[in-house]
């Protein structure tokens, strides 16, 4: 009875927030994306004025042609949360009853300021399991929906969608393509600028090979993990993973030059792809070492502000606290999520400005820029964002600003 007890806690806390494609899996990705560059999804109960004229909510289609030997379905989300504090964001297939898309039990965690944790800007791509039973063979339709929850979700609740994948999973009878992962080898150590390549066969010719890896880095995924698969979807195309090959030999290159300094480590499969949209995720590589000439540190946010839109003059602030010998240190950048990043008129760190602004005009943009070595201090650091547009101000998506520095040696260690 405890364990049961135990079960159904953790179901309470992070539902469904773990299942994606896993080594082993055989599955077709249907995909959907805005005709523009995004689609918004407003709360019909919201008062605000301005909101009306968005409702109501599109009815959107997608063509599902194969629903043979199925083993499980579910949806994967592209949704940035634009109005802080908007709640219970549900789809719905073929007029189904709703289904909860669940949050991520790690927003805000300890990095934020506290709850409600729906108050916290986001792009994340939430997983949604999908009764097999609310699907058809053909023309499928699907649709969201939020609700007010408090701050400006109180009154204009709203999200915005980039892109929906719809997974079908297959049972291993399926044909489908195969391969495995020929190099690194299991147990082995790589360096700077890894080769990483697959073998790939099947009964159609191969589309692609896409390599991702179990590591720790920014969470890119905008869920609080850092230490995870990393890659994320934009318009249904795979981004910020270790590679893709195209063409034989199916291998790739992985930039690894600013991936932190791993403590454990690390996983590799290769997602391969063939002509008809069959998928084979590799059974993993594992217990691979990363062994640099160097060592990347990554300063993870906390103190996080609720809302970050920074405008009408505001300062919008998070800390990282930088525990390494500095004089070590020969580079250093900070990355952040953002929407708007053009209406900011200074991002810095510790109250001296770095660059007047990032990103992109009422878009998502992922960026990267240097920060000078000077500006970092032992201790405590404050990185911020300034604006005084009255207009649209810049949003940083979760995690916040996280500050990466490069030391010149594998010596440096970071103290407790």
């Amino acid at each position: 009875m405890k364990r049961i007890l135990i079960f159904i806690v953790l179901l309470s806390i992070c539902p469904l927030a773990r299942t994606q494609p896993k080594p082993g899996d055989i599955f077709r990705e249907y995909k959907w994306r805005p005709e523009g560059k995004w689609q918004r999804v407003t709360g019909p109960d919201a008062t605000a004025e301005g909101a009306k004229e968005f409702l109501p909510n599109s009815i959107n289609t997608i063509a599902i042609d194969d629903l043979d030997d199925v083993r499980k379905v579910e949806v994967y989300l592209e949704i940035l949360l634009c109005h802080a504090g908007t709640v219970s964001k549900k789809i719905r297939i073929n007029e189904n009853p709703w289904i909860p898309i669940p949050e991520s039990s790690l927003i805000p965690g300890k990095a934020g300021q506290g709850p409600p944790n729906s108050e916290y800007q986001y792009m994340r791509y939430p997983n949604v399991s999908i009764p097999m039973k609310y699907l058809r063979k053909g023309n499928n339709t699907f649709e969201f929906i939020c609700s007010p929850g408090t701050s400006l979700g109180g009154w204009w609740p709203q999200w915005i969608l980039y892109g929906v994948t719809f997974r079908v999973y297959y049972n291993s009878s399926k044909p489908h393509p195969t391969g495995m992962i020929i190099k690194p080898s299991a147990g082995s150590t790589i360096a700077e600028a890894p080769v990483l390549q697959a073998r790939a066969e099947g009964p159609n010719p191969i589309n692609k090979v896409d390599f991702i890896g179990f590591y720790e880095d920014f969470n890119w995924e905008g869920d609080g993990q850092y230490h995870q698969w990393h890659y994320r979807y934009l318009y249904n195309k795979i981004r910020n993973h270790m590679g893709t090959a195209t063409d034989k030999p199916y291998k790739v290159i992985w930039d690894n030059s600013w991936i932190p300094t791993q403590d454990k480590p690390i996983k590799i499969t290769a997602r391969i792809v063939d002509n008809t949209g069959m998928c084979y995720m590799t059974r993993a590589v594992k217990n691979i070492r990363l062994v640099r000439n160097k060592t990347v540190r990554m300063y993870k946010p906390y103190d996080v502000p609720k809302a970050w839109s920074t405008r009408v003059g505001n300062t919008n602030r998070c800390k990282a606290d930088v525990n390494d010998d500095l004089s070590k240190a020969v580079a250093a950048k900070i990355i952040m999520s953002t929407w708007n990043g053009v209406a900011a008129d200074e991002i810095g760190i510790n109250e001296k400005k770095v660059i007047t602004n990032i990103g992109k005009n009422h878009d998502l943009s992922y960026d990267k820029f240097n920060v000078p070595l000077n500006l970092i201090k032992a201790g405590t650091n404050t990185l911020y964002t300034h604006s005084s547009t009255t207009h649209h101000g810049i949003e940083v998506q979760w995690p916040g600003m996280v500050l990466m520095v490069q030391y010149k040696n594998s010596q440096t260690r970071q103290k407790p």
